[in-house]
């Protein structure tokens, strides 16, 4: 219960940059995870492992994030990796994720409890290219 109402206080944090592994073309690009359309998706173009890094603009306590998997085949077991950092390149993994994932349908509350300017949505497996159509940062009030 005590949990929940933590979750609640929380605030979407802005995401200021989006970087990625790679992108399959202009129509995929990496910035498309913020977009409310759920048509616009990051598609890295290829299988995993891959990456997208969402960059805060400063340090802020990063309560969870939520994101949503883009992928076929539907549903899949599939491994993320959530890294956090005060620099890009210097993260540390907070969380892995090994569940089932299903296109469309959002992976929720992963628990990251942590300061961090940059955050990092790592796929090392899954049976589909690595694509994401949405992803939300969140902090404490």
């Amino acid at each position: 219960m005590f949990g929940l109402l933590r979750r609640q206080a929380a605030i979407p944090l802005p995401v200021k940059a989006v970087e990625a592994s790679s992108e399959k073309n202009d129509d995929s690009a990496a910035e498309n995870v913020l977009s409310k359309d759920r048509d616009e998706t990051w598609h890295s173009g290829r299988g995993a492992p891959g990456y997208i890094d969402l960059d805060l603009g400063a340090v802020q306590k990063v309560s969870h994030l939520n994101f949503l998997p883009y992928q076929v085949p539907t549903p899949a077991q599939t491994v993320h990796r959530i890294w956090v950092g005060e620099t890009q390149d210097k993260m540390e993994l907070v969380q892995e994720v090994k569940q089932e994932t299903t296109h469309h349908k959002w992976v929720k509350d992963v628990t990251v409890e942590r300061p961090a300017r940059w955050v990092r949505i790592e796929t090392t497996e899954s049976p589909s290219w690595v694509a994401m159509s949405g992803v939300e940062v969140f902090g404490d009030t």
